[in-house]
């Protein structure tokens, strides 16, 4: 072995290996090699500062992006439990007061479903009996209107026909469920017939 000496270099697969350096008179050149080892070093600390920085911007968009990811997943179960309190209300409470509603296209049993369906709220919100004329004024009120020549015998011939309304204090009422507490239903005063003169 001549004067020259062994340097470790990293090859790009990450392996080491000897090199030979000299300054060309047989002795070694210090000084050229430290000047390497100080850039590889510099090189070494440049490409890991990158590197971190670059994982540090990587770890922020991955953070911004799971907490919109959770936004979102928090704001489609709200909208899922809403859908579901709607079509709750909806089957439970039928057509919203104040709002009209579309008539039934055709006659019989879609309109009879409706005017029962309909009833059974008005009278559970009024909590007492109720003429066909005043379940009938309701009725229209929400938009439910029933072709007919004489409307309030309609409804009440519907409600008359199903069994789950009965008569009672002259008015209509659900059969089995109890009347608000201090109900009186005020009597109706007709007119005395007058004679005919003669």
């Amino acid at each position: 072995m001549n004067d020259s000496y062994m340097i470790l270099e990293q090859e790009e697969d990450g392996n080491l290996k000897t090199h030979k350096k000299g300054n060309g008179s047989g002795n070694p050149d210090i000084s050229a090699w430290a000047g390497e080892l100080r850039r590889n070093i510099a090189s070494s600390e440049a490409e890991a500062s990158s590197l971190r920085s670059r994982a540090e911007v990587l770890q922020a968009r991955a953070d911004t992006l799971r907490q919109m990811a959770q936004a979102s997943d928090a704001k489609t179960k709200a909208l899922r439990d809403l859908l579901k309190q709607m079509e709750a209300t909806t089957q439970t409470l039928g057509p919203i007061a104040g709002f009209k509603t579309r008539q039934p296209s055709s006659r019989g049993s879609n309109l009879t479903v409706l005017v029962r369906e309909r009833a059974k709220e008005i009278l559970r919100a009024a909590g007492h009996p109720l003429g066909r004329t005043e379940i009938l004024a309701q009725l229209i009120d929400d938009g439910v209107f029933i072709k007919s020549a004489k409307p309030a015998q309609r409804v009440g011939k519907i409600l008359w026909e199903s069994d789950e309304f009965e008569y009672q204090d002259k008015g209509y009422w659900l059969v089995g469920e109890p009347i608000a507490p201090g109900f009186k239903r005020e009597k109706r005063f007709r007119a005395p017939n007058r004679k005919k003169s003669s």
